[in-house]
């Protein structure tokens, strides 16, 4: 099995650290609480670098999982998506590696190892735009 994707991916694993180097992250007041509501501890919600912890990260995001299926969303397992269905310019669903195609409202949560997704996007026509990259030294 590949540790970097199925539920919480790599970051499942980590420690939880919840916070962002991004310029563009906005507020995140809202995500922090939706963990909290999932079992994350509220101490989260004061820290100036929050973590969930290793022991508690993998049972908040079942937690949330569970929310979702039980809200009537889908989450589909060992499936890899091969191909954007756009129809007007709007993307209306996915077909699988089994090609069997799923019609409805797409949420694209690749995290960082599913550069194939970008291959499809690409295919598609759909722009993409690159994000900055930076390599720092350090000297002593």
């Amino acid at each position: 099995s590949n540790y970097s994707f199925g539920e919480g991916g790599a970051g499942a694993f980590s420690d939880g650290k919840l916070y962002t180097r991004s310029k563009k992250r906005g507020s995140v007041d809202r995500i922090l609480n939706i963990f909290c509501q999932h079992g994350a501890d509220t101490s989260i919600l004061a820290d100036a670098h929050p973590h969930i912890g290793t022991d508690k990260l993998p049972v908040v995001i079942e937690n949330i999982r569970k929310q979702i299926e039980k809200s009537g969303g889908e989450i589909h397992f060992e499936t890899r998506m091969d191909k954007l269905l756009i129809k007007n310019d709007e993307i209306i669903g996915v077909e699988t590696q089994n090609g069997k195609e799923f019609h409805a409202p797409v949420i694209l949560a690749t995290g960082h190892s599913a550069r194939d997704v970008y291959y499809h996007l690409y295919e598609s026509g759909i722009e993409l735009e690159s994000k900055g990259f930076a390599v720092g030294v350090r000297l002593e």
